[in-house]
């Protein structure tokens, strides 16, 4: 699948509204600057002249990652921008030779896999983009403002434009466009402001699942050296319920995470902090921060639950209005499907004004909703493993988790096997790539040697943090 920006823009019309200023926004607002005269971008927060979190990234301090997939589109939107993020500070790793990784109680080989990662911030990533973006010559930027409302035609069937003001109130101005596109994240007020035109209210699916996660930064101690860049203490649905992760990011930094389900997270204090690391699988994680140097403070956050709109079943919908990102559908974070799925919603649009303006809103919900089902079938499945998450199973549930387990443990001891399941992670290839008869065999015959069973890195001590500059 292409994204449109790989082939000669498409005229589809003279102004395009985005607000949100979210990678999913900026995306789409790249897109959109290939199909129309002019686009604009509706902020809230003011936007910072470099890397700062903001406040409309309330999560922007945790471990973020743009899989693979997710990567491919970004630069196909904004050709060179790997190069950029790279000169900005930060890394592209290979996924598999620079993690060290334990899940299903094995370690994961640390092999050449072909499958690379992003190693940066949230706000390093947000602000490249964004100086890409600023850059195009048919793009405005209008931060410091809100959408309040959807400005619509006589009928109404069609968005015309959005009602505009300052944070908190003030007086109201209209922005008209010939299309609009809600990048306002999961409290998008789309739902209320279609229900007050007329419209059905969209249906929705929530999947309760209180993960409670902690993240900080550390500078990584001088003379170091574990052997990677990364290091993941995977959870194992039902039994385990607690991760952590440390990623390096650009400035010589680890951003570090701590989680767990069902309110089972640490506190941001340093103490439970440190003891919850010490509480996990393994102790490498507690090992490398005991004595490492923090750099500010604990950042706490709780996930309430998974949010699906279905916007693509709704019997009426007004054209001129498209719904992406967490706006349409938001997951569980620690899977890190967000930022990618958003991509491909913008992808997806390119590919849908290629058909022309007429009948968008319609095309790209319908498709939408067909991207949709794989990425949250990963990420609800997972969750509804915990006998205590609410939630519809599928009769299947009970033997596509057995399956899972029993790859995720073949990764640990057979490379071709993780170099598959590396693809499908990162969305390069489908979920039907595990069930291969030639995979099927494997999952169901092979068993791991003693080699396996002794791989991982070795437990070290820190270097004492007098010693860290």
């Amino acid at each position: 699948m292409k994204t449109s920006s790989t082939l000669p823009p498409t005229p589809a019309g003279k102004h395009a509204i985005v607000y949100g200023g979210s990678m999913a926004g900026l995306l789409a607002t790249g897109v959109l600057s290939r199909h129309f005269e002019r686009v604009t971008l509706v902020e809230r927060d003011r936007f910072e002249d470099g890397p700062q979190p903001r406040k409309g990234v309330p999560q922007s301090s945790q471990v973020h990652i743009l899989l693979a997939r997710g990567r491919n589109v970004l630069s196909e939107v904004f050709p060179g921008i790997e190069q950029e993020l790279k000169a900005a500070g930060g890394e592209i790793m290979d996924m598999t030779e620079s993690m060290a990784y334990y899940v299903s109680g094995l370690w994961r080989p640390q092999i050449r896999g072909g499958v690379s990662m992003s190693a940066h911030s949230r706000p390093l990533l947000e602000w490249v983009v964004r100086q890409r973006m600023r850059a195009l010559p048919n793009v405005r930027v209008l931060d410091g403002r809100e959408a309040a409302g959807l400005k619509t035609d006589a009928d109404p069937t069609r968005i015309t434009g959005v009602k505009l003001q300052a944070p908190g109130g003030g007086q109201e101005e209209v922005l008209e466009g010939d299309l609009v596109v809600d990048a306002s994240g999961r409290g998008s007020r789309t739902p209320q402001w279609l229900e007050a035109l007329g419209y059905p209210r969209v249906e929705e699916t929530c999947i309760h699942v209180d993960v409670v996660y902690a993240c900080r930064l550390y500078q990584r101690p001088p003379g170091f050296e574990p052997g990677w860049d990364s290091l993941t203490l995977s959870p194992q649905l039902p039994e385990v319920r607690r991760l952590g992760t440390i990623q390096r990011i650009e400035n010589n930094l680890w951003q570090v995470m701590l989680g767990g389900w069902l309110g089972d997270g640490p506190s941001a204090d340093e103490a439970s902090f440190l003891e919850f690391a010490r509480g996990l699988s393994q102790p490498h994680l507690y090992e490398a921060l005991r004595n490492a140097q923090p750099v500010g403070p604990i950042h706490r956050y709780r996930f309430s639950h998974n949010q699906r709109r279905h916007y693509e079943r709704m019997p009426r919908f007004p054209e001129g209005l498209v719904v992406i990102g967490d706006a349409f559908c938001s997951f569980n974070p620690v899977y890190g499907q967000g930022m990618t799925t958003g991509a491909l919603q913008a992808e997806t649009l390119g590919e849908c004004l290629r058909r022309g303006l007429a009948g968008v809103s319609q095309r790209y919900r319908q498709c939408v909703g067909k991207l949709l089902e794989v990425p949250w079938m990963l990420a609800t499945s997972g969750d509804l493993r915990l006998p205590e998450v609410e939630g519809k199973r599928p009769p299947v549930l009970g033997l596509l988790s057995w399956y899972g387990d029993r790859v995720q443990r073949l990764t640990c001891y057979d490379e071709e096997a993780l170099r598959v399941f590396m693809r499908v992670m990162h969305m390069l290839e489908s979920p039907a790539a595990m069930f291969s008869p030639r995979m099927v065999f494997k999952v169901l015959t092979s068993e791991p040697d003693t080699v396996a069973l002794s791989r991982g890195p070795k437990p070290l001590a820190a270097v004492p943090r007098a010693q860290v500059a």
